[in-house]
């Protein structure tokens, strides 16, 4: 945290040197970078974890950090001393809610014992920590998929569409809530076939759940799963039917390694770890950061919304575009208001799912 400190008070020393003339425009001012460290399970699940590692990436080819990736596999055992051996080196900590709610735990118990260190927190917007080296990063992945929910809908031919989500927690129950709520504004007798894989990193499954969703009249499979999500979205292509990705833009992703099953994928729901973290560290770096208990992600930040690329342009008809850009500009104005499922009890989430089925 001191380093950081430091960090700040030089950037603006270097502002303020700029402003008066005593500067030189692309000058250093001598300090090292910050050292920083994101902590995953494992890259290439091509939306959730490659989305925060890009945006470091972007920072660190920018000359402004000192960047690591540590990917400590499947073995949540290794959570606790991962983190450990990570706040003794480095100056910024990042990752999500590691091992089911280990990494926070942790934090709880620890965070104030490394003072010089900051973590950042992506993700889990159910905790707050008083210690102000614990920056928690939130995204409003309802509106997201709100819009995404909407979008299944226009182009589903059956009346029914799919969702797999990773797992049931709070974080996943938000991108559903707007999903069926986004699917019901248009088509109010509209299906939403729902099921969890209870795990990110098992696309066999994932795919598994997507033929089950597909036998049941599924024509459009939107995953929530991580890199299990990504067995889900090759059910979809492999039976000629349409898919919605999540977190990062997966048409994207997969477009040069799988072109075909890119094709399939419509559209994705964003959330955008990646732009978040570049903010935020990079405000880090130029001065301008200041602790908040959360800092919250969404449409007016870039960080949320939907995938609008040249696929989607040739899926999606002229009339469905303009429904989806009807949807937002009211989600815009505040004339739509989604619900969050972050205070909903079991019973509404339940109620909720039970009213597509």
């Amino acid at each position: 945290m001191k380093k950081l400190l430091a960090l700040v008070l030089a950037g603006v020393m270097a502002f303020s040197l700029v402003a008066c003339g005593g500067g030189e425009e692309g000058g250093s001012t001598g300090e090292e970078l910050l050292k920083v460290n994101l902590i995953v399970q494992n890259l290439g699940d091509k939306s959730f974890n490659d989305s925060a590692d890009s945006g470091l990436v972007r920072l660190e080819n920018e000359g402004k950090i000192d960047y690591t990736c540590t990917e400590y596999g499947n073995d949540n055992s290794k959570v606790v001393i991962t983190m450990e051996e990570a706040a003794e080196d480095y100056d910024v900590v990042i990752c999500n809610n590691l091992g089911f709610g280990m990494a926070t735990d942790w934090l709880k118990a620890n965070a104030a014992s490394y003072p010089e260190t900051t973590f950042i927190i992506y993700d889990e917007p159910s905790v707050t920590l008083p210690d102000q080296n614990v920056q928690f990063l939130c995204y409003k992945a309802n509106e997201s998929d709100y819009v995404a929910g909407a979008l299944a809908a226009l182009v589903s031919e059956t009346g029914v569409i799919g969702f797999v989500g990773g797992q049931e927690t709070p974080v996943i129950h938000d991108f559903l809530v707007g999903y069926i709520l986004g699917a019901q504004y248009v088509n109010p007798d509209i299906k939403v076939c729902v099921s969890y894989v209870g795990e990110y990193t098992n696309p066999g499954k994932g795919k598994d759940l997507g033929v089950t969703d597909l036998n049941n009249g599924a024509d459009v499979l939107h995953a929530v799963a991580g890199g299990s999500g990504n067995g889900y979205l090759e059910a979809a292509f492999e039976a000629g039917k349409l898919g919605i990705g999540v977190d990062a833009d997966q048409y994207e992703a997969f477009k040069e390694a799988k072109p075909d099953l890119a094709k399939s994928i419509v559209t994705s729901s964003l959330k955008d770890v990646g732009e978040s973290l570049y903010r935020v560290v990079g405000s880090m770096v130029d001065g301008t950061y200041a602790w908040a208990e959360q800092m919250w992600f969404g449409m007016p930040e870039g960080c949320a919304g939907i995938a609008e690329n040249e696929n989607y342009l040739a899926i999606v008809s002229e009339e469905d575009r303009a429904t989806i850009d009807d949807i937002k500009a009211k989600m815009a104005d505040g004339t739509i208001v989604v619900p969050t499922a972050y205070g909903m009890t079991a019973d509404e989430i339940n109620a909720l799912v039970d009213s597509a089925k």
